[in-house]
């Protein structure tokens, strides 16, 4: 831990100067990076990983928006990782295919004005064997939106199917794909109890 980072529980940091909350889980001495910010983020996750002279072995993307795979190209041709990400969005990363729009304008406008740069070599979550964590799809925020479970440490990370706000979990229906299913989503999330949840944006909150 440094000022390129703060302690969030045994095993996890949180990478600061990113938009949207990049972590670091550290698991039987692997580094999964879960999100990757904006590119602009992406060289902050690049100065954290060269400074400590360590590299993440593994990425995990929750959902496509680009101020969580923004950073991903510039992370892959750095490092090489392993990178996995929705089934359902894959090509959407991969940029071969347009995302789906929020619903709202607003939302609309500003998803419409944050690009992200393509990445080819990225594979479905559902094929990932990374020891200790399960995926759990959480649908709504986006078409794939997933969540990452870390049973033993007691650990969801929600990306922004569920985000920290005056210390409750919300989410953001301006970016939210299908209004329905994020909220049943989120429900699920805060279903689970004794979990400390770690969102896309916000700070942690203990379930």
């Amino acid at each position: 831990m440094d000022m390129y980072s703060m302690k969030i529980s045994e095993g996890v940091e949180r990478i600061d100067g990113v938009t949207a909350n990049s972590y670091l889980l550290t698991l039987d001495g692997k580094n999964i990076l879960i999100d990757t910010g904006t590119a602009g983020g992406g060289k902050k996750i690049i100065d954290y990983f060269n400074k400590n002279g360590t590299k993440p072995d593994y990425v995990i993307v929750t959902h496509h928006h680009a101020d969580h795979v923004g950073g991903l190209k510039e992370i892959s041709e750095r490092f090489n990782p392993e990178i996995y990400v929705p089934d359902l969005e894959m090509k959407i990363i991969r940029g071969e295919e347009d995302p789906p729009k929020p619903r709202s304008f607003f939302g609309r406008m500003i998803t419409g004005m944050l690009k992200f740069e393509p990445v080819k070599d990225v594979k479905p979550v559902s094929k990932a064997s990374i020891p200790g964590i399960e995926e759990m799809a959480t649908p709504g925020h986006t078409i794939g939106s997933t969540s990452y479970i870390v049973e033993d440490l007691h650990i969801l990370f929600s990306g922004d199917a569920a985000v920290e706000s005056g210390g409750e979990l919300k989410i953001n229906k301006s970016f939210s794909y299908e209004i329905n299913s994020a909220e049943r989503s989120l429900e699920i999330i805060k279903g689970m109890k004794g979990y400390l949840v770690l969102p896309g944006h916000g700070d942690k909150v203990q379930l």
